[in-house]
């Protein structure tokens, strides 16, 4: 059972939506194997997303926006739906005073398409696999045909690590993290290669003792089987489908060779399997089944994963979690925020260029949800679990503060952490000092709300501790104001924290910027300095700006060059250092 929400953000607000249309494959093609579906879209206004959708299932995002690269071998042979939507803008957001801005979206024709593979229904747990973690890895596949299989698994590098085989209409290994002759192998990312030959054999004796035999992995390492109260053969859990009600029956470990010994004389090799043993045998309807027999294939080969996970998993690589605002009106007036305490009483501080006095309207930024949406999809898609991913009022300026201040940091219970908000910088000079003469920086929550930089908290010990700290908000890490908190002790980067990245001018919230990172993060296997940089370098320069915009990041001497993948802990005895890139023009 399924529970779906339909949730309406807002009505198209642009006098031009989008154009958008699949331009391959066409309505009623049938395909196999793997296909690059081209999508195309325009507009008159800024094009910020265009996004591919198989049944209703969003896809990965494409690295060009324009072709999305399918493995039809991951899908259950048949019929499928596929639409493509965009979203047009009239300008960046996150810039104050910037103005209003409309939005634009479009949803392409259906386009119907019919796969047919000798292979489908390709399974796995994730990309990334961590052994060191106690994971374990599931790989699962169907075949139209009773096949002999082969599976290999393969190495970042394209060299195989584990290698199985069998027959049967179906594919089942638990992989245990071990290579071939129980050789350990290190945490990284895997593929599946499997190929498949039909063998002639009817798929309705796939229970039959040699060919259930098969559908374990060669090397007899003990699984978990199951006995149902109507059946004298046992039968590998796995095949049951997640929810089966296995009440009644016996469930136990055993090696393949054990269970051909208790099986010998009670299984009948020429016993044919009826409909109700096809649905236990993992065969999702008698109509599922007699579709993927029509595969004309008498062999087949498909590398996976390209598609988003499909079982669950144990373990992750990491954590993460993101809290961003997107306001909520489109424009709204609040003064500067209050020096501080005691006397005289508080009064304003001059941020942004303006006088004490000056009110400062904002506007709303949608781009934030579309960010964060990316972002975590990309470091899911790399094996990270997020953390939390709050909105709105989903999260308050107590999540980010210090303790001593009341606080209590949601971000020091992940690895890494990502915060959205407009952000402001106190004038240089006496009228944007506050009573301690210190120039800060203020992330702006909404109307009268702003929390200093320094009163944040980031940067926390264990598992799931805080390592690296993304503030994407304008000005945070302004040049002028960053001495003049550093030279205060101010700067909220302790000695667990690695690295804390931020705009040091005023930015943009660009849409493609949470894919761009997440990617060079992850895939790219860049240093986290460059990850952020190279994001914004690539879609400043793809947007264009009217001023000079740059990146800053502050952290720990020898965390300067940290990756997701290859990290040291902190050694505060050289300092805090400041880098500064400009990533436009």
């Amino acid at each position: 059972m399924r529970f779906y929400r339909a949730v309406l953000i807002e009505g198209n607000t642009s006098p031009s939506n989008p154009n958008i249309v699949i331009v391959s494959p066409t309505n009623g093609a049938t395909l196999s194997d793997t296909i690059t579906v081209q999508v195309s879209a325009s507009s008159s206004e800024i094009l910020s997303e265009v996004e591919l959708y198989i049944d209703g299932q969003e896809q990965w995002s494409s690295d060009d926006g324009t072709n999305f690269v399918i493995n039809t071998c991951e899908y259950l042979n048949g019929n499928h739906t596929l639409f493509a939507t965009a979203k047009s803008q009239s300008g960046l957001e996150g810039v104050a005073n910037g103005g209003t801005i409309t939005y634009g979206r479009s949803v392409s024709s259906f386009v119907n398409v019919t796969f047919n593979n000798l292979i489908s229904e390709i399974g796995f747990s994730q990309p990334y696999f961590e052994p060191s973690l106690g994971q374990t890895q599931q790989i699962t596949a169907t075949f139209a045909a009773n096949c002999n299989w082969t599976l290999q698994i393969l190495d970042v590098n394209s060299n195989t690590v584990r290698n199985a085989s069998g027959s049967g209409s179906s594919l089942s290994f638990n992989w245990d993290g071990n290579g071939d002759g129980g050789t350990n192998i290190p945490d990284g990312v895997y593929t599946y290669l499997i190929s498949a030959q039909t063998n002639g054999l009817s798929s309705m004796s796939m229970l039959n003792n040699s060919l259930m035999s098969s559908m374990v992995a060669v090397d007899n390492t003990p699984i978990t089987w199951a006995l149902s109260p109507d059946s004298e053969n046992p039968v590998p859990l796995a095949i049951y489908p997640i929810g089966f009600d296995t009440n009644g029956f016996t469930i136990f470990t055993a090696t393949q060779s054990e269970i051909d010994s208790l099986t010998a004389e009670t299984l009948d090799t020429s016993v044919s399997m009826g409909t109700s043993s096809m649905l236990a045998a993992g065969v999702g309807s008698e109509n599922e089944f007699q579709t993927s027999s029509q595969s004309t294939s008498s062999s087949q080969s498909s590398t996976a994963p390209k598609r988003k996970p499909t079982a669950p998993v144990k373990g992750t690589v990491g954590t993460f979690g993101i809290c961003y605002k997107t306001y909520s009106t489109n424009g709204f007036s609040s003064p500067h925020p209050t020096t501080g305490w005691p006397y005289p009483l508080p009064t304003l501080v001059a941020i942004d260029g303006q006088s004490r006095t000056a009110q400062t309207t904002d506007f709303r930024v949608l781009g934030f949800n579309d960010i964060a949406t990316d972002f975590e999809a990309g470091m899911r898609k790399a094996g990270w679990k997020a953390q939390f991913v709050n909105k709105d009022d989903q999260w308050s300026a107590t999540d980010i503060k210090k303790s001593s201040l009341g606080g209590n940091s949601i971000f020091n219970t992940c690895n890494f952490g990502l915060l959205m908000t407009h952000g402001s910088f106190g004038n240089s000079g006496s009228t944007g000092t506050e009573d301690d003469n210190i120039s800060y920086t203020y992330c702006w929550l909404g109307s009268h709300n702003y929390v200093r930089l320094s009163d944040m908290d980031f940067g926390s010990t264990g598992t799931n501790g805080l390592r690296w700290m993304t503030i994407y908000a304008c000005n945070m890490l302004n040049s002028a104001n960053y001495n003049s908190m550093n030279n205060a002790g101010k700067i909220p980067v302790n000695e667990n924290l690695h690295l804390l990245l931020a705009p040091s001018t005023t930015s943009y919230a660009w849409l493609g910027f949470g894919k761009s990172y997440a990617h060079d993060l992850t895939e790219g296997n860049e240093t986290i300095q460059s990850a952020f940089s190279d994001a914004g370098t690539y879609w400043a320069h793809l947007n264009g700006a009217p001023f000079t915009i740059k990146f800053a990041v502050s952290g720990w001497l020898n965390c300067l060059n940290d990756k997701l993948s290859l990290y040291y802990d902190p050694d505060p005895s050289d300092g805090l250092q400041y880098q500064e890139t400009q990533v436009y023009p």
